[in-house]
């Protein structure tokens, strides 16, 4: 499911094709990002914008953003860039990212090699067994 749902003061929107279903939208408000909804999961209404600002931009995909109608500032790049290494998973990404032509601020990209949705995270490094914690590793020291 891909698209924005419009309410007066932000606009909120959804890309399946990059969520990794870390949860920070359904655990930061439920009221907002429903869970296991038959429907219309997403319900901008139910909070403040600046809480709905928040939470979107707590979600290390990017699966979630928002267009603030407000008057408010949109989301930015951030002062620094960062890349984490998620435990056996993606690389996260916070920076200004131009991918096709797209400008974004928030990924998760495919370390792994088995996505579907390169290169972005699709989720498949959980069904092919990937296993990778970042760290180097250890030398026997003699």
């Amino acid at each position: 499911m891909a698209g924005m749902v419009e309410s007066d003061k932000i606009d909120v929107g959804f890309s399946g094709k990059r969520c990794i279903h870390s949860r920070n939208c359904v655990l930061g408000d439920p009221h907002v990002f429903v869970p296991n909804a038959p429907g219309q999961w997403i319900h901008p209404e139910a909070a403040s914008v600046e809480k709905i600002v928040a939470i979107a931009e707590s979600c290390p995909s990017g699966a979630i953003t928002y267009v603030r109608k407000d008057g408010g500032p949109q989301e930015q790049s951030p002062v620094v860039n960062t890349v984490r290494l998620r435990e056996n998973g993606p690389l996260a990404v916070h920076a200004e990212i131009v991918l096709d032509g797209e400008t974004s601020y928030r990924a998760t990209l495919c370390r792994c090699g088995a996505s579907e949705s390169k290169p972005f995270c699709d989720g498949s490094h959980n069904k092919s067994g990937f296993a990778a914690t970042g760290e180097p590793p250890l030398k026997d020291t003699p």
